[in-house]
């Protein structure tokens, strides 16, 4: 299977191309001519190659929001407020208690051992761990396990790589600045998910700002 074969299976399997997660591939869409190639033909398909800026993940995105699409859409959007909203807000406090931007990039380490000491040694952001509900996470779980727990399933949903010959390392993929994104259009629609034809209308901007 040639480079080009393998990334355009990627990008339709849903995966974020980003240096993190797949460098390869991205390497060959930050090619003009590769990326045309692939734009034409995912084009065919009815999809359209996007990112969220010059240096972000390239990923695929509906040429025309039909209804199939509108329902994955907010299908996304209901998930990442469930899951991922209690989640991700721990992990910018704990970058902001140590320090750092309060916004996750790409490209960011994450250490389990740094972080679990880091949410031990602050109480407020201990309490939010232990208040978070972890799918198989047992209720009297310690705060030490909430956190593995976490970086596993940022692991599991694309957004976190675990470094190479070490489980207590991860980095943050090109996926983060999506997921990003996302949350601040809910932040903005929260009251107005359930209504399928205005989230549906918000939804949309993302995918056409990000166009090239």
């Amino acid at each position: 299977m040639s480079k080009l074969a393998s990334t355009l299976k990627s990008l339709l399997a849903g995966e974020f191309i980003c240096p993190v997660a797949h460098p390869a591939s991205y390497d060959l869409l930050s090619e003009e001519e590769h990326r045309a190639a692939a734009e034409a033909w995912v084009a065919e398909l009815g999809y359209r190659l996007v990112r969220l800026s010059e240096e972000g993940a390239f990923f695929l995105a509906p040429e025309v929001a039909d209804t199939e699409a509108r329902a994955a859409i907010r299908e996304s959007l209901r998930n990442v407020r469930s899951i991922l909203w209690p989640i991700v807000p721990v992990l910018e406090a704990v970058r902001q208690a140590q320090g750092q931007d309060s916004h996750l990039q790409p490209g960011l380490m994450l250490w389990e051992s740094e972080l679990a000491e880091r949410v031990r040694l602050t109480p407020a952001l201990e309490q939010q761990v232990m208040e978070l509900s972890l799918t198989g996470m047992r209720l009297d779980a310690s705060s030490n396990d909430r956190v593995s727990r976490m970086l596993e399933f940022l692991v599991k949903e694309r957004y976190a790589m675990p470094l190479p010959n070490d489980s207590r390392g991860y980095k943050l993929t090109g996926k983060i600045e999506f997921l990003y994104a996302v949350l601040e259009v809910i932040a903005e629609n929260t009251e107005l998910i359930s209504d399928a034809d205005v989230v549906d209308q918000e939804q949309m901007r993302l995918p056409e700002a990000a166009k090239e």
